[in-house]
């Protein structure tokens, strides 16, 4: 039985696996400090709270409004 096998698909392959072990190799360092993220998410979403506005208007549709105007869509 011969191998039928692309001669340049086996070099593609040995290429590509070469190349993931060299990456692979080489450590990659924390990009991000995990417990200073979670800092950083928890005050940007303390801070970005929406107020009502001081004439009491509401600015945009509470759920139980969505679900009625979903409900008048033919």
């Amino acid at each position: 039985m011969t191998d039928r096998r692309d001669p340049a698909d086996a070099r593609l392959r040995d290429l590509l696996g070469a190349w993931r072990r060299e990456i692979d190799e080489v450590p990659v360092p924390p990009l991000v400090d995990p417990v200073r993220a979670v800092d950083v998410v928890i005050e940007a979403k303390r801070r970005s709270r929406v107020h009502a506005p001081p004439d009491g208007a509401r600015t945009r549709p509470r759920d139980q409004d969505l679900r009625d105007a979903q409900n008048d869509i033919p």
